[in-house]
């Protein structure tokens, strides 16, 4: 099974592994920060935000036991969407604007995505015959939903499932992200090894690698078709921007770092992800003007123990979820170890608002 995005969501489902130095850095805007909580068991990560600041994710124990998706609203806190019937791990991937969730719940005997609403609650998607397990990852403004059946990813309209098959020469997809335009992406096998993709149109189509690169993924799609991700080759993973007029382009890495992610980009082009430094892995934030920042530098308030460590989405408002970790001999300047760290204390996700 080719492999997801970002986090590996339960122990049943796998991460691709796959995955820029900035110039100088102009002025940036602050950041207030909003701890979103837990739901049990004092460990969270966040996937998505929509144009009202409402974030989705999962909640749990530390080593990711017990963990429920979640959605949350300003003044509303933690709201726990539950599992399917006879699971136990569920969590949330995306959210559209009218609140509808998409995410991915166990069942007992397999894994399932899902879609939520307010009135309807979790409802499991349709199956492409001869297949019994699904993953959602991305919904649209009208419902649409991008994911994965069996092998191959998946498309679900209004009434229709679409599989959207696999590049020439492959028999295995996963879909990541959908824009507002019906347009695709993920990764795909191929006979070269791994590629992100482009589906548009009924086509699929390989985005490539960076120069001397061996795979890569494709995360999201803006509306305008902007495409974000990550390239892996024998120098380290790179976060890459994909459009159809430059193709695939590096954005480098903070600062003593030699690897980058990215995860979310809004329609202004602002994107986020993760990248190392020489203070250890750090949210990032990237535009054209300033090339890549580390988020911790724009962040007002907040403990002073906290290190955000990655950032997974980014609106058109410039509001920001990210995740990481608040522990007593941490702290903004000072060196992580991640592994450690998150381990220890497990991760809370935060809401950055500009200022």
């Amino acid at each position: 099974m080719i492999t997801r995005k970002v986090i590996q969501m339960m122990n049943a489902i796998l991460g691709l592994g796959l995955l820029a130095a900035a110039g100088p850095v102009a002025a940036q805007m602050p950041y207030a920060i909003t701890d979103l909580g837990v739901l049990r068991g004092g460990s969270a990560r966040v996937h998505a935000l929509n144009s009202q600041g409402e974030a989705v994710g999962g909640s749990g124990f530390v080593y990711g036991t017990d963990r429920h998706a979640f959605l949350w609203k300003s003044g509303h806190g933690l709201r726990d969407l539950g599992r399917l019937p006879g699971g136990d791990i569920s969590e949330a991937f995306g959210i559209n604007d009218a609140g509808e969730v998409v995410g991915t719940s166990n069942t007992g005997n397999t894994i399932q995505g899902f879609t939520w609403t307010g009135a309807d609650g979790l409802q499991t998607l349709s199956r492409l015959a001869g297949t019994n397990a699904s993953q959602a990852y991305a919904v649209d403004a009208k419902g649409d939903v991008a994911g994965i059946c069996g092998t191959h990813a998946t498309l679900w309209t209004k009434g229709n499932i679409v599989d959207l098959g696999a590049l020439p020469g492959a028999d295995r997809s996963e879909a990541h992200g959908l824009n507002n335009q019906g347009q695709v992406v993920g990764s795909s096998s191929s006979p070269e090894g791994v590629r992100a993709f482009l589906w548009s149109g009924g086509m699929m189509q390989s985005l490539g690698v960076l120069p001397g690169d061996e795979s890569s993924r494709a995360n999201l799609i803006n509306d305008q078709g902007m495409v974000v991700g990550a390239s892996q080759g024998s120098s380290g993973v790179h976060a890459f921007l994909w459009t159809a007029a430059k193709g695939m382009e590096p954005l480098g890495t903070l600062t003593g770092g030699n690897y980058s992610e990215a995860f979310g980009i809004n329609n202004a082009g602002q994107l986020v992800g993760t990248s190392g430094s020489s203070l250890g892995t750090r949210a990032m934030l990237w535009t054209a003007a300033t090339g890549m920042v580390d988020l911790n530098t724009l962040v007002e308030g907040g403990p002073p123990t906290l290190v955000l460590t990655g950032a997974f989405a980014i609106n058109d408002k410039g509001e920001i979820v990210a995740f990481g970790v608040n522990e007593s001999n941490l702290g903004r300047n000072r060196e992580s170890e991640d592994d450690r760290d998150m381990h220890h204390a497990g991760t809370r996700v935060f809401l950055l608002s500009p200022q």
